[in-house]
């Protein structure tokens, strides 16, 4: 075990780490608990020159294989601090304009470069795929809202659209991948406040306060 070789590729530091991030890499959120995107076990300060710490849970967090490759050997404490996403809140450092995620400081500008999270053939195409789908959820509810208040207040079109709301919000909760970019997205958008507003006012918004609650814990806005 002194040695440090491979003694953390094992499942009962995998899955604990997994069941942390719900199943999400620690850095840019894609689901990692699949075979087709396998799961790393990254030392945020790097084996070398810390091989003290292989083993120190405080160290470890689940990653892509491309976030760890990105990554790398860089270390924090003598390359200049990135976010530890396991002590620190994003929020602090990082927020997203449009597909784009932005840095307020230097700690945040290190942590995109460093773990490649503006990365045009992953992340920015996921992120373009996610935001228009999320767009046309919207629109749908939308349209069904507007049939609603003309007058078709059936329990099946409120069911329907109660539906809808709460599976668009569930898909930004903190659990979820890309949370981070699907809340910020969604809080934001104005189809979802003017559907906020009309559910509100129509009696049928609080049972998916909670779902809104869980968005805005990850929400990355200016």
């Amino acid at each position: 075990m002194s040695t440090g070789k491979s003694v953390w590729n094992r499942n009962s530091i995998k899955k604990p780490l997994l069941a942390y991030s719900n199943n999400k890499c620690a850095y840019c959120e894609q689901n990692i608990s699949s075979t087709s995107n396998y799961m790393e076990v990254e030392h945020f300060l790097p084996k070398k020159p810390h091989s003290n710490l292989v083993l120190s849970w405080t160290n470890l967090l689940p990653a892509c294989k491309r976030c760890n490759t990105s990554k790398g050997r860089y270390d924090p404490i003598a390359d200049g601090m990135i976010i530890n996403p396991a002590d620190t809140y994003p929020q602090k450092h990082l927020y997203f304009s449009n597909l784009t995620l932005r840095y307020r400081d230097d700690i945040g500008e290190r942590t995109i470069r460093t773990c490649n999270l503006n990365s045009t053939d992953r992340l920015f195409l996921v992120r373009s795929e996610l935001h228009a789908a999320m767009h046309h959820s919207l629109e749908r509810t939308r349209s069904d809202m507007k049939t609603y208040l003309a007058g078709d207040t059936s329990f099946e079109k409120e069911q329907q659209i109660v539906r809808s709301m709460d599976s668009i919000l569930k898909s930004a909760g903190h659990e979820r991948p890309y949370a981070a970019f699907l809340a910020t997205s969604l809080l934001s958008d104005p189809t979802y406040l003017w559907l906020r507003g009309e559910l509100e006012k129509c009696g049928l918004w609080n049972n998916l306060d909670h779902l809104e609650q869980s968005a805005k814990s990850v929400e990355l806005a200016l």
